[in-house]
């Protein structure tokens, strides 16, 4: 599982390094190393994760009481913030202007920049019929996906409580999604199909729901199962091109595919710690390559792009993998030096108050 939520990240980073280094340069690539995904379909495959295994550590981590919602809550506020408070911080002191856009930005604004509570919302709405990325700082635009998933944290225990709930929202999220796609065609909406949370909030409920199930039909938990269906699902997924239409049989087949394969991976890889650690790696790999995109990206280019050497495509893939290990090792570098002891420092901070208030 570990494996693959590293795998989502690296592609939401590819995409972006074609987009902003690549395609100015018209060096134009096949799909073969995303497998046909793109970043936003790695977007909606993290929420189905992100739906399985919340709803597997509240079931078996947490009571479910107020005392575990708060544990559980706590545990998520350091989970998220851990690593993007620090690396807000270097935002702000290493890329120019930062701070003063920052300061130059409405109160609405300035306050999901720093808790990104809402985040989505605004990036949706706040300048509708345009996208409103002013929400967040500019270094760092993909943190607006955060604010979803906080939305569903809020949420998760309270869905705990009755699997209708989950069902009842998967249904009314996807039917709005389809009201958006049967008015405005299957390709990306920016607005409604993908930053609006009320049609993606369904895909963390994928994940929910085949947690909740994976307790009810054991076959589910085969770990057989799992690989063939993961396998099945990349398969679909690369049946066609990154930027094809996104909503689309195509896209829907391996979504369904993968929601089903992971109670089977997760059982079959939970105890593989190579796997464990680099999912680890996952949320650094996924926070800090924009930032890499503004302070190594310009002078990695110059370096990494042989044509005269490899050709244009040869160059093309060449420069992706450098820019994908320089990504790793910035995302360990952050996990180790950053991630982990800001939360260790923040899990002391919280269990101090509530020591004092006991």
């Amino acid at each position: 599982m570990g494996l693959v939520r590293l795998f989502l990240a690296l592609v939401v980073a590819e995409d972006h390094w074609r987009i902003f280094m690549l395609r100015p340069r018209s060096v134009g690539l096949e799909d073969l190393s995303k497998l046909g995904f793109n970043a936003g379909y790695a977007v909606m495959f993290f929420y189905i994760v992100s739906g399985f295994l919340i709803t597997y550590t509240l079931s078996r981590n947490y009571e479910q009481n107020a005392a575990g919602v708060l544990a559980f809550y706590k545990n998520r506020f350091v989970r998220i913030f851990a690593l993007y408070w620090p690396i807000a911080l270097l935002a702000i002191l290493l890329v120019p202007h930062t701070w003063a856009t920052f300061l130059a930005a409405s109160l609405p604004d300035q306050l999901t920049s720093i808790f990104l509570i809402g985040v989505d919302w605004r990036v949706a709405f706040a300048s509708y019929p345009a996208t409103h990325f002013a929400a967040m700082l500019h270094p760092l635009p993909q943190t607006w996906t955060l604010g979803a998933e906080l939305s569903f944290y809020l949420a998760a225990p309270f869905l705990m409580r009755w699997w209708k709930i989950g069902a009842t929202l998967l249904i009314a999220s996807f039917a709005m999604r389809a009201y958006f796609v049967a008015s405005y065609g299957t390709d990306l909406q920016a607005i409604w199909t993908y930053h609006f949370t009320g049609t993606s909030f369904g895909f963390f409920m994928l994940g929910h729901l085949v947690c909740k199930a994976s307790t009810r039909w054991r076959l589910l938990l085969s770990p057989i199962l799992g690989w063939v269906l993961l396998a099945a699902s990349l398969w679909t997924m690369a049946f066609a091109g990154s930027y094809a239409s996104y909503d689309t049989p195509r896209f829907w087949g391996a979504t369904l595919l993968f929601t089903l394969a992971l109670p089977g991976l997760f059982e079959a890889t939970k105890n593989v710690r190579w796997m464990n650690m680099a999912g680890d790696l996952s949320y650094p790999a996924y926070l800090v390559h924009t930032l890499l995109l503004y302070l190594v990206a310009p002078w990695l280019i110059t370096f990494v792009l042989p044509i005269e050497y490899l050709g244009v495509v040869g160059a093309g893939h060449f420069s992706v993998a450098a820019f994908l290990c320089v990504t790793l090792v910035a995302a360990f570098l952050a996990h180790r030096l950053l991630e982990i002891p800001t939360a260790h420092a923040m899990r002391t901070v919280l269990s101090a108050r509530k020591l004092r208030s006991a």
